[in-house]
């Protein structure tokens, strides 16, 4: 149930959103907000304020703190202890207050590797592993997986089927300039760590080559990736706009090359219509738009204008760096015709199969390797937790015994550093 919001005192620092996202409550809440405008200190004080709330005030460990270092961690559970002892010192007689304090060093406050190690220790034993298992590090890891991708390209080439190795022969010359085994090694690495990024990473492999497989009548604009494309593009097109407001700012100041601002017009127009046509056009019309991109010639400053050069030269290369930006968009993007492009991408779909089926390989001969070795990886360690707390229900994840167990032990999770910690995993 949502929770009334308390009034803020006249006295209090805070911003009224910051206020709102210490004290909401009976909801899910993200905050998003610019670095350094103080999201990691509302967390701490909404933490504290859940403990030492006068009405139905929660344990420290029933809080579920997830932080990107270890160093936050140990801020956070450092300003928790802080805070009880300020609130004990204000109300001595509260049994409750002093039980927390006595809980804070056992207070789930940790980075997420941590928690899930927690979870893979306790739980190992519904697992394929050694119970003694321990953390691989770095080097270790990196040595092992250069072993194994030099085995399982060793072995493809080895391979008595003639096609499967005309496969790999055409995977080579479709990623490389020439037949080089680690540019391969680099691509099959490379999509075996994507592919981790996922809940069920051989599900997502398996997907891949379906979508190199595009029907006749289909068009770049009904391809999923495209509206990503387009957003990059436009991404893309209005910082390339920024830079050119500042070359135009420069020109306006009094010893700033002043000609240089009719040039900043054409070109506002003109990014300007890219923008547009990013937001609103198709692929077809996107295309069309770089490929009659022109960038008008910059206008000439008198010999005898009263003009600052280093503005002038600043000038130059804000308007450099725009033009780098748009041009790299067309070189990426938009060389081929939309009909050639996919083209290419049904081309493709056979190629990503191979890729695949080499990554698959990897992934298979490195977890043994691994479980041979008695070593996790981090990313190993995300999977095994998440193996832990879900279970498959007519081939969709559930909460398994032991989630719902613990969704019976915390009563707030908190994530700090979200977007950081959303991509890691």
């Amino acid at each position: 149930m949502v929770q009334k919001i308390p009034k803020k005192p006249a006295e209090v620092t805070w911003t009224d959103d910051q206020w709102k996202a210490i004290y909401a409550s009976g909801q899910d809440t993200l905050v998003s907000a610019a670095a350094g405008s103080g999201k990691t200190a509302v967390l701490i004080n909404r933490m504290i304020e859940k403990v030492v709330a006068t009405e139905n005030p929660i344990n420290v460990d029933e809080l579920l703190v997830v932080t990107f270092t270890n160093a936050s961690a140990a801020e956070m559970r450092h300003r928790m202890a802080e805070a009880l002892e300020k609130a004990i010192a204000e109300n001595p007689t509260s049994n409750h207050l002093r039980r927390q304090l006595s809980l804070v060093n056992k207070a789930q406050i940790s980075t997420l590797h941590s928690f899930c190690l927690a979870i893979v220790k306790q739980y190992a034993y519904m697992l394929d592993i050694d119970p003694g298992f321990r953390i691989a590090n770095e080097a270790e890891v990196a040595l092992l997986r250069d072993d194994i991708l030099a085995d399982v390209l060793e072995n493809a080439y080895d391979s008595e089927d003639e096609a499967e190795v005309q496969a790999i022969y055409r995977l080579v010359d479709s990623f490389t300039s020439d037949r080089d085994d680690q540019a391969i090694e680099t691509l099959i690495s490379k999509l075996y760590d994507t592919s981790r990024v996922h809940a069920e990473p051989q599900k997502w492999l398996r997907s891949l080559p379906k979508t190199y497989d595009i029907a006749a009548d289909v068009t770049i604009d009904d391809l999923e990736l495209s509206k990503y494309v387009k957003l990059t593009v436009k991404h893309s097109l209005e910082e390339a706009f920024v830079l050119i407001s500042e070359m135009r700012t420069i020109t306006l100041q009094p010893a700033g090359p002043a000609p240089y601002a009719e040039t900043a017009e054409m070109d506002f127009a003109m990014i300007q219509e890219g923008i547009r046509i990013s937001r609103e056009g198709t692929w077809q019309e996107l295309f069309d738009y770089f490929a009659t991109v022109k960038w008008s010639t910059l206008k000439r400053v008198s010999k005898d204008a009263l003009v600052d050069v280093e503005l002038q030269e600043l000038a130059k290369k804000k308007r450099e760096a725009a033009k780098k930006i748009v041009n790299k968009l067309k070189e990426t993007f938009f060389v081929r015709t939309p009909a050639r492009l996919l083209e290419e991408i049904r081309l493709m779909s056979p190629t990503i199969g191979t890729l695949v089926e080499l990554t698959n390989v990897f992934s298979e001969q490195f977890r043994m390797a691994k479980l041979e070795r008695g070593i996790i990886d981090f990313s190993d360690l995300e999977h095994f937790a998440l193996q832990i707390l879900t279970e498959e229900v007519e081939g969709e994840l559930q909460p398994s015994p032991v989630a719902l167990d613990l969704k019976q032990r915390f009563k707030e999770v908190l994530v700090d550093e979200y977007q950081d910690s959303a991509t890691r995993c």
